[in-house]
Formats: C-alpha cells, structure tokens, sequence
C-alpha cells in the first residue's frame, strides 16, 4: 500500500508523486514508461511526477506493481504532501511539470 502524506483537507485532494525507476529490460521499462504516462508527465528520461488522488495513486501503484519483476527492477514512489511539494526548488533548465486538465485512460 503507497504511504501518502495525507491530513486534514489534504487526504480528499490530489497529491504529488515522483516515480523514478531503473530497469535494465528495455521491453519491461518501456511498459513502466507507459503505465506512469498515464498517470503523470516524464521529467527526465526515468523520472515522473503525477498529481493524483489517493484513490488513483493507489491504481497506479498496482499497476506498477504488476509491471516490474521484483527481484531485480528498482522503482521508487515518494508521495509528498502540499507542504512537502512546495519545498522543491528546480535548478538549471529543470521546471515542475504541469499535467494535462484531463487523462486519456
């Protein structure tokens, strides 16, 4: 189960996710690519950020979940709440990701 940062107001609201990943199978993480494209928007070549409802982060985390083999891919899921989220600082020509108004599911 994904561990959000949820309190309050916040628990019925989107949350930030960055997903990031290393896979050495090409076919597997083009896979994980696609699963994490429906959720969010690619920020570097492995890594994600999707602002999505608890409900949905849990979709998503299944759906990962199905998608790697355990024993050997590295996936990680950080969930940051409003607080935590606002504290990010880009650098360089990194720029925060802005999801589209809807998703194509």
């Amino acid at each position: 189960m994904l561990s959000l940062c949820l309190r309050g107001e916040q628990a019925r609201t989107s949350t930030q996710i960055e997903n990031d990943y290393d896979i050495a199978d090409d076919r597997r993480r083009q896979r994980l690519s696609d699963v994490l494209l429906d959720f969010g928007t690619r920020v570097q070549e492995s890594v994600f950020q999707c602002r999505i409802d608890p409900p949905l982060a849990e979709e998503m985390l299944a759906r990962i979940l199905r998608t790697i083999e355990e024993n050997t891919d590295k996936v990680h899921v950080l969930a940051l709440c409003d607080a935590c989220g606002g504290r990010i600082t880009h650098y360089g020509i990194a720029h925060e990701a802005s999801d589209p108004e809807y998703l194509i599911l």
